[in-house]
């Protein structure tokens, strides 16, 4: 598209919308100064002519040196897989900022010491508007990072009394989750309800525990230490363990766990001809994608991080600027999904 086209287009998007090539112009710039109302009805109306921006190279030269205000998220890259939990958190963090005008750099971080430390210190000379956490670090690198940037706030994770100072939090009630899944499997007749959970020492085992045993509590169901599986919250780790478990004969009728994990507890259960779920109910956690392409379909209880996102920036909008007199402490509520893998047979 040529100069000359260009306007022509601006001009036809103009007038169809009773507004100035000026408006026009702001508004496929995404500028803050036309109305949310007027933004929609000139977008609505350039894609309806099929506009997509001139076809020129290169970016414009910026003419006052100002940059645009970003947010920083920093992520602990040494424990989850990553691109399977957090792309949707990270895709909708990055929308909601970008409707508001801001950019969002990454930051990652895996378990290595001299990358936390060039971690550290990008975060220490950084200008970035709001600093959003998540994803695993170590408990004295998580209060490392919180003491350089005390305003951040943690997402999908609600830290502890081990940071020692006043920080933020919106994470989901994991402990909620595992009451509802232990719950339903109790509910479906199952008494000797297997739970693979990660790393002893991680917040989301500790309160998947939390409330697996609350759960049998209130079922009346007596606890078995025998039936709680440490694993590393992957497939491979939740197949080794589950397989190993299954040489020792001892009777289960169903397993609480994370989707990713669920996925190996299906490869055991296939490799000892164990059927789900006639022999072995399984309920997963967390609402991964995955869980629908299993066979049968997983049981799992979602935990929405297409809608924490939009709440972080939310959040951050509204107190961008201001001294946090009272830290926020948000726990999302979790959602049960029950398919196939947990029927009554």
């Amino acid at each position: 598209m040529n100069t000359s086209d260009k306007r022509k287009s601006i001009a036809a998007i103009a007038e169809k919308c009773g507004v100035s090539p000026m408006t026009v112009s702001r508004a496929l710039r995404n500028s803050s100064a036309v109305k949310s109302e007027t933004k929609e009805k000139i977008l609505a109306a350039a894609e309806a002519f099929g506009y997509s921006g001139p076809l020129k190279s290169g970016r414009p030269a910026a003419s006052d040196g100002k940059t645009r205000a970003f947010v920083e998220i920093i992520i602990g890259s040494s424990g989850k897989n990553l691109a399977m939990f957090y792309s949707e958190l990270l895709t909708s963090i990055e929308q909601e900022l970008s409707i508001h005008g801001y950019d969002c750099v990454i930051r990652t971080c895996g378990n290595d010491y001299a990358q936390f430390v060039s971690l550290r210190e990008s975060i220490k000379n950084s200008r970035a508007a709001a600093s959003m956490i998540f994803g695993d670090f170590e408990p004295e690198k998580l209060k490392a990072l919180l003491l350089i940037a005390p305003d951040a706030i943690l997402l999908d994770n609600p830290g502890g009394p081990f940071i020692g100072t006043p920080y933020n939090s919106i994470s989901f009630d994991n402990a909620e989750a595992a009451f509802s899944a232990v719950s339903h499997l109790a509910e479906t007749g199952r008494k000797k309800i297997v739970l693979i959970k990660g790393f002893p020492e991680h917040y989301f085992s500790s309160e998947m525990e939390e409330g697996y045993k609350k759960a049998l509590t209130a079922f009346g169901i007596k606890f078995d230490e025998k039936l709680i599986l440490e694993s590393d919250f992957s497939a491979d780790g939740a197949f080794e363990k589950l397989n190993s478990f299954l040489g020792k004969n001892i009777s289960f009728d169903a397993v609480f766990t994370n989707d990713e994990m669920a996925c190996g507890v299906y490869r055991a259960l296939a490799r000892h001809k164990f059927s789900i779920p006639q022999d072995v109910a399984i309920c997963g956690c967390d609402g991964l994608p995955v869980g629908e392409q299993l066979t049968p379909r997983l049981s799992t209880v979602k935990l929405d991080y297409a809608q924490l996102g939009p709440i972080a920036v939310e959040w951050f909008l509204k107190n961008i600027g201001k001294r946090i007199s009272c830290p926020c402490r948000l726990k999302l509520f979790p959602k049960l999904i029950i398919r196939e893998s947990s029927s009554i047979y």
